[in-house]
């Protein structure tokens, strides 16, 4: 299965040659766009795998662009820049999770460089996913939090107890905590209204 990329270019010489190169390492250009607009647009419309930069492009050095295509997308972000330039370059990028490659392309190069990209999606992919379990695991508890308060308020039972309710409500009706809790708060948050 091919990766989609995003390529920024404003040559239309490097444009071949880099498609060329992606699709060795199994990327597909979807799109090809020259300025910093049309790049934000096209990235924050479709999700990519990767975003290359070919710098400078027609309206900036690239450097902004890459940064902010990193803060506000999940794309990987490849930038690629004068070999003298990649040093300041690299310094000015790296804590976003940008990875620049030097020019003139060495293609081993390119394709770690490629290769690191992948890497860090998954990783990030990993963690992200990982993010939005604990955050449904906490929604979840607030939930039951609050649903044990409005048993302790209504009812008069004790923390304990109202937790053991919970419980055995749920075992009970073979339905989950979250569920029960929620039949809950349907209950007794209709008294308060």
């Amino acid at each position: 299965m091919k990766n989609k990329a995003l390529l920024v270019s404003r040559l239309s010489t490097a444009v071949n040659v880099l498609k060329d190169l992606l699709a060795e390492n199994s990327y597909e250009v979807e799109n090809v766009v020259s300025d910093t607009k049309s790049a934000l647009e096209y990235a924050n419309d479709t999700v990519y795998d990767i975003v290359v930069i070919n710098a400078p492009i027609e309206d900036s050095s690239g450097v902004d662009l890459s940064i902010k295509i990193s803060r506000e997308t999940v794309c990987g972000v490849v930038l690629l820049v004068q070999s003298d330039k990649a040093g300041f370059v690299g310094k000015t990028v790296v804590d976003y999770g940008v990875v620049v490659v030097p020019k003139p392309i060495n293609k081993m190069l390119f394709k770690q460089s490629l290769g690191v990209v992948r890497a860090a999606q998954k990783r990030y992919a990993g963690l992200s996913k990982e993010n939005e379990r604990l955050k449904s695991t906490i929604e979840e508890a607030k939930i039951i939090n609050r649903a044990k308060l409005l048993l302790m308020q209504y009812l008069s039972l004790s923390e304990d107890r109202a937790h053991k309710y919970i419980e055995k409500q749920a075992m009970d009706m073979r339905i989950s905590k979250i569920e029960v809790a929620r039949q809950i708060l349907k209950t007794y948050v209709s008294i308060d209204l």
